[in-house]
């Protein structure tokens, strides 16, 4: 029990990984917490990463099955289905891409489609382009460039993102995401969401001034589970998902509580 609680506050305080990752961690460990004390591991890793869909889908499997084992299997399953994101984006992949933060399912398509050149915004604050140039330099010529530099000359032949969260109304990541999807409007460059289905939520969710809202209609597609789809099937998707009441009630309470500013 003592190690499956340290797990769970490490990834509560984790920093340097994207949203499934810390989701698939977060599956293996919260089974092992005993059960009178599962609400509260729960409660935990999600006001650690508000902004994370995977978390909330997560604990939503949770608190739905039969039993926490049965869920964390469930949404391993689903987990795993994301992958197949990866496969629909990647054959119309461009030899020239921008793309901010980091994103395991972003990694994970430049391995398999291997472009000719990744640019990867300095994403500050925080600086997570250094550890996307490591992550896929093995694939491709990348390098990093700094965000007022990509912000205004977007150069590259499309902008590629991942999510933390999808909702009815908008894509949650990396603070400076909208701006980067109208630059890339405005320079006539498609920009894409690669997001599996486990981002989708039916509801808006918390997050501090690291993260932001961008409007799903400033992108040119979302490419997922379901292939690649509009921002108004993006937006019927999110909206159909079932998320567990007492959770989102949870959203309601963090949502009233003041938030911390990220980016002083």
């Amino acid at each position: 029990m003592d190690d499956a609680w340290a797990t769970i506050d490490a990834l509560a305080d984790d920093t340097e990984h994207g949203a499934s990752e810390i989701a698939e961690r977060a599956a293996r460990a919260l089974p092992e917490i005993p059960g009178g004390e599962l609400a509260d591991a729960i409660e935990t890793i999600l006001r650690g990463h508000p902004q994370m869909a995977p978390l909330w889908r997560l604990a939503s499997d949770l608190l739905s099955a039969g039993g926490a084992a049965s869920g964390a299997e469930l949404f391993l399953r689903r987990l795993s289905d994301d992958g197949e994101a990866v496969a629909v984006l990647a054959p119309i992949l461009s030899d020239e891409v921008l793309t901010l933060s980091y994103s395991s399912t972003v990694v994970e398509a430049i391995r398999m489609r291997q472009p000719k050149r990744v640019l990867c915004m300095t994403s500050d604050p925080g600086g997570e382009g250094l550890t996307m140039m490591g992550a896929v330099a093995a694939y491709t010529d990348a390098s990093v460039i700094e965000d007022d530099e990509a912000l205004k000359e977007v150069p590259a032949q499309a902008v590629v993102i991942g999510a933390d969260a999808i909702t009815p109304a908008s894509v949650i990541n990396k603070f400076k995401t909208r701006t980067l999807a109208e630059a890339a409007r405005g320079k006539n460059v498609p920009c894409f969401v690669l997001a599996g289905e486990t981002k989708f939520v039916p509801d808006d969710l918390p997050g501090d001034d690291a993260f932001e809202s961008t409007p799903l209609d400033l992108f040119s597609g979302f490419a997922s589970p379901m292939g690649l789809i509009t921002p108004s099937e993006a937006a019927a998707h999110a909206a159909s998902v079932e998320m567990h009441p007492a959770l989102r009630m949870l959203v309601e309470r963090i949502l009233e509580e003041p938030v911390e500013d990220a980016t002083r």
